[in-house]
């Protein structure tokens, strides 16, 4: 299986209308997509009144295309003083558009071009997977799915409101229409669902039909006679719960996951025994790969292009994020894995924009360095300052968050439909209906009931002074990191130790990183004395499968983030926005089954 999935490739027939060779179909009706997004989608599913005055609409359309559906969708609820507060779009597209064509294809439309900009600044190329994308400070939400529908839809959680049946006709495409992709179109409608699509062949209406949708034939766009509508029985409630959470933990993990909910319109107390976060002067954000490309690096795809897209959303809303894209290096130990590195490269397809095999002297280009063997180029990596994302995030969530800083959990109960969380006296720091445990390896003491396989580790960091002739300006990785500073030298990394609770900062273990830094850049640490460096110390929190804890637990209210492990710039903002969704009975922004690997019930198997 390879990373990427094939791109189509932009044609145009003889009216200038875009075309696919490969279906030998029109990508939209010649007589103007945008018209026909509004007649048959908009129109056929009663869009904007349906969605006047709601908390949330879902929306799940199958063949994304141009993107004409989302963008004039997106448009008509940018002009609805009675839109929905937030409105999720879910589609499935086998065959995505590479940057390039799509761009050249929505120049044609200049009245969706405030949209279609910000769709081509956050669109993810041709990479299998499920991708989230936020607009509209996060009240339009793109969720892409980029594969079969056959596959995807079944992977799929959420709850449509309405159907836009897209893609090409069903005689030149019959995979999209077919029955076992109705069947999932049918378990994803919520009650009082309805359906669109230009089509009325008899096969998609007889697959409809016995998935539980009614059906009703209505006029169709310019040419076509007739267009299909379709609604499933039930009646909308709106839920009622109270969207107000306890979240213990104000380190990455607590804090970006209060600034998800916040922005669902949740408000969070937010508890921890710190007054202020501890951590690094800066981390490493970079995706996982392995020669299996095994659940952990499939998932850390989804997390490392929404995690950048979360960083830059930071950065342009003026948070103050500290972070620098400058690219992360990560050099083979030896010949041997170099050459695994290369095969893993060229066997899985990545994408030269995700990853990229370089040889010594380009590793060495790269590095500004000698270094003496060649590896792997992530060119998007950053790094990032911990502590001023924590600050960022919260700074975004505003007022909904209440701060209990410097506020110890001795231990939490529930009375009644609250959860409580307690001092060492027995007093109430905080209670809500739900209880997010963000606070680290502490979880398994405040809710051993939950049966998480947790463990700490020691790891220590060296701070390097500026220094003229120690001129590396982007990440260097492999035995250990060496990462610039923001006011210059270098951060160097890190220490690893179990069952060792020494928060001192240890002039060996400056000596054990220096040598990780001579391993992977000889000369590098020339004239560095250990004991006159500075650094910090910090405790992980790992779990064998090298995959955070994100999600629901069994016990009704309680939910768990972190995990982390030494990669928590990578997988908490995604992991973040997959308990929020949870909570919120959002669609989730990962397929089912990767959902399920960082689920805190998989410790219950």
């Amino acid at each position: 299986m390879t990373v990427t999935v094939p791109t189509a490739q932009l044609s145009r027939n003889g009216a200038g209308t875009p075309f696919s060779a490969e279906f030998g179909d029109i990508y939209h009706s010649t007589q103007g997509g945008l018209a026909q997004a509004r007649h048959v989608f908009l129109g056929g599913n009663s869009l904007p009144a349906r969605w006047a005055q709601r908390d949330r609409f879902v929306i799940l359309e199958t063949g994304f295309g141009l993107g004409l559906n989302f963008l004039t969708t997106w448009k008509a609820w940018r002009e609805d003083p009675n839109r929905c507060a937030r409105l999720h779009f879910v589609s499935v597209e086998h065959r995505p558009f590479g940057h390039e064509d799509l761009a050249a294809a929505l120049a044609d439309f200049e009245e969706l071009a405030p949209m279609a900009h910000a769709l081509m600044e956050a669109w993810p190329g041709p990479i299998a997977g499920f991708h989230r994308m936020h607009f509209d400070a996060d009240r339009v939400t793109l969720t892409l799915l980029v594969g079969d529908a056959r596959e995807v839809l079944p992977q799929l959680v959420a709850r449509a409101d309405a159907f836009y049946l897209d893609g090409f006709a069903p005689a030149r495409n019959p995979e999209i229409w077919s029955p076992e992709v109705v069947r999932e179109l049918s378990r994803l409608a919520a009650p009082g669902a309805t359906l669109a699509t230009w089509t009325v062949a008899g096969g998609v209406r007889a697959a409809l039909s016995d998935a539980g949708f009614a059906l009703e034939k209505r006029e169709g766009f310019a040419g076509k006679r007739e267009m299909l509508v379709g609604i499933r029985e039930g009646i909308h409630e709106e839920s009622n719960a109270a969207r107000h959470a306890v979240v213990v933990g104000a380190g990455l993990a607590g804090s970006l996951a209060a600034d998800r909910l916040a922005s669902r319109g949740w408000e969070i107390d937010l508890v921890d025994a710190r007054t202020e976060p501890s951590a690094s002067a800066v981390g490493v954000m970079r995706p996982v790969v392995n020669l299996r490309d095994a659940v952990n690096a499939r998932v850390s795809r989804s997390a490392f292009l929404y995690g950048l897209q979360f960083y830059r959303a930071l950065e342009r809303e003026g948070h103050g994020l500290g972070w620098d894209r400058c690219g992360v290096l990560q050099l083979a130990g030896d010949a041997d894995e170099a050459a695994r590195f290369e095969a893993i490269v060229r066997s899985q397809g990545y994408p030269t924009a995700l990853l990229q095999w370089v040889d010594v002297s380009e590793a060495r280009e790269l590095a500004g360095w000698p270094v003496n063997v060649g590896g792997w180029f992530f060119p998007e990596g950053a790094v990032v300052s911990p502590r001023s994302l924590a600050t960022a995030a919260l700074e975004r969530a505003g007022p909904r968050v209440r701060r209990e800083l410097g506020r110890a959990v001795a231990r939490v109960d529930r009375e009644g439909a609250f959860w409580r969380a307690l001092d060492a006296d027995g007093r109430v720091v905080a209670q809500a209906p739900t209880l997010v445990l963000a606070n680290a390896a502490d979880v398994a003491r405040l809710m051993p009931e939950a049966r998480l396989r947790l463990s700490t580790v020691r790891g220590q960091v060296t701070y390097t002074p500026p220094s003229p002739r120690r001129g590396v300006h982007r990440v260097v990785s492999g035995n250990g990191f060496v990462a610039p500073l923001p006011e210059g030298g270098h951060a160097i990394g890190a220490s690893f130790r179990h069952d060792d609770p020494d928060p001192a900062v240890r002039t060996a273990d400056h000596r054990e990183n220096l040598d990780r830094a001579e391993s992977m850049l000889p000369g590098f640490t020339h004239g560095l004395t250990p004991a006159s460096l500075g650094g910090w110390t910090g405790f992980r929190t790992t779990v064998t499968d090298r995959l955070p804890v994100f999600g629901e637990t069994t016990i009704p209210g309680v939910a768990v983030a972190g995990g982390l492990g030494s990669r928590g710039l990578l997988w908490a903002p995604l992991g973040a926005e997959l308990l929020a969704s949870q909570l919120a009975g959002d669609p989730l922004p990962l397929s089912r089954d990767h959902a399920g690997a960082v689920s805190p019930r998989r410790f219950l198997s």
